[in-house]
């Protein structure tokens, strides 16, 4: 078994790998790709309608996972790709911001940012270069200068964790997600952006690093990350963590030091979040039943950020989460959970998708084709999802949910770094 320390480090190579991934896109920009493998898109210089299904969501030549849809079957998601990224471009305020609620931002912009990279497309760019550009402005300028990413956090030298619930744990969410869209950005940029950019991530991973040495009420949770505002008795969440984590190690992919304590401390409470009793991971450690499909997905996706993509944890996770389904849309499953159902669908998709990635061969040949074809036939006429079902997320819109799937089509492509295998 490979250490978190080794593994980290041997990450570095990402870059390379993402940079061999966009090659392809900008060689089709520049007219020249010729071949059918590797295509990425072609695009107009002017405009925003594509002229053609854009970068492909099939892995790469000779990759086994592609085999799992059929050349036909992976035409259909590429053009559900393209409605959906060309019906997100529609939805852009004159901010850059993608719509939400204040409280949402920059989080849900920050997704629809990585949608768009994960198919190809960057800012300042080919089709929708413009457009990114104003959505990279929107989420620099909601940081604090105490180095939190929060349209709605309160500003000042200091985290103020004096706040309302809804501000401490939507502020957890947006600094984190939009950290990581940043560090992703940073990696594919050059000249004065990569200089802002830099500074920006720089005091994001401060305060980062900050909430994670908050004190702990219980030692269970040490390492983790949870909201901005003190709430219960747990101090740690896997959910916050994941995203914590997806930062850290993209940062880290970018060229930043990042202290290998933190990367260790927080691997230590993922594999902590697994359950015994009932063989994944959940959302706290607690003696309560916190399960959820997103949380299943998460552990596996964090610990393969680790390098323990074989472990004994994530396995069980994604045998667990093959004897779910998603096959009703929308439904979030409430397990044994009475008082309150952790689950939400696309959020779920979105994890398990990359997770089931990260694991291959049968979870991602198991896993991955009903939900592609469950995608394809739930997208609406305009090219988006609906918005979530459960009542803590609808809130967010459906630009949200439709950068979730969007994200979820994309796992095998491998163009983003985050989620390379």
């Amino acid at each position: 078994m490979r250490s978190a320390q080794s593994s980290w480090s041997r990450r570095y190579v990402a870059t390379v790998s993402m940079c061999v991934g966009l090659l392809s896109v900008i060689v089709w920009q520049a007219g020249l790709h010729t071949s059918e493998e590797g295509a990425a898109f072609a695009v107009q210089q002017t405009g925003d309608e594509p002229t053609r299904a854009e970068p492909r969501t099939r892995p790469t030549s000779g990759d086994a996972s592609g085999k799992v849809l059929t050349e036909a079957e992976w035409d259909r998601v590429d053009a559900s790709v393209a409605r959906a990224l060309t019906w997100l471009s529609k939805q852009q305020g004159e901010d850059g911001a993608f719509p939400s609620i204040d409280s949402g931002q920059p989080g849900v912009t920050s997704l629809c940012v990585m949608a768009f990279m994960a198919h190809g497309h960057l800012p300042g760019e080919g089709q929708y270069g413009r457009k990114l550009d104003k959505a990279l402005e929107f989420v620099l300028t909601c940081q604090k200068q105490n180095g939190l990413i929060s349209l709605s956090a309160p500003d000042g030298p200091t985290i103020n964790r004096t706040v309302s619930q809804e501000i401490g744990v939507t502020s957890a969410y947006n600094h984190a997600i939009s950290a990581l869209a940043l560090a992703e950005i940073y990696g594919m940029s050059r000249g004065a952006r990569s200089d802002r950019l830099k500074q920006a991530i720089t005091t994001a991973m401060e305060a980062t690093l900050q909430m994670q040495r908050w004190p702990k009420d219980q030692e269970a949770d040490r390492g983790g990350w949870r909201y901005v505002n003190p709430f219960d008795q747990w101090d740690s969440d896997l959910s916050v963590t994941g995203w914590n984590l997806m930062f850290l190690r993209s940062s880290r992919n970018a060229g930043f030091t990042v202290p290998e304590e933190a990367i260790e401390n927080a691997v230590a409470y993922v594999r902590r979040s697994f359950s015994d009793e009932h063989n994944v991971f959940e959302y706290i450690i607690s003696p309560a039943d916190t399960r959820s499909r997103a949380m299943a997905g998460a552990g596996v996706l964090a610990l393969a950020h680790a390098g323990l993509h074989n472990s004994d944890e994530a396995k069980q996770s994604g045998d667990w989460l093959l004897r779910q389904s998603f096959n009703v849309y929308n439904h979030n499953e409430p397990f044994d959970q009475v008082v309150w159902v952790h689950d939400r669908y696309h959020y779920a998709l979105f994890n398990a998708c990359q997770g089931m990635y990260q694991l291959g061969d049968k979870y991602w040949e198991q896993f991955f084709p009903p939900v592609a074809r469950m995608l394809l036939e739930k997208q609406q006429p305009d090219g988006s999802w609906p918005a979530e079902s459960h009542v803590n997320d609808a809130k967010y819109g459906n630009a949200y949910t439709t950068a979730l799937v969007v994200l979820s089509l994309g796992a095998s492509n491998q163009i983003l770094p985050i989620f390379q295998r």
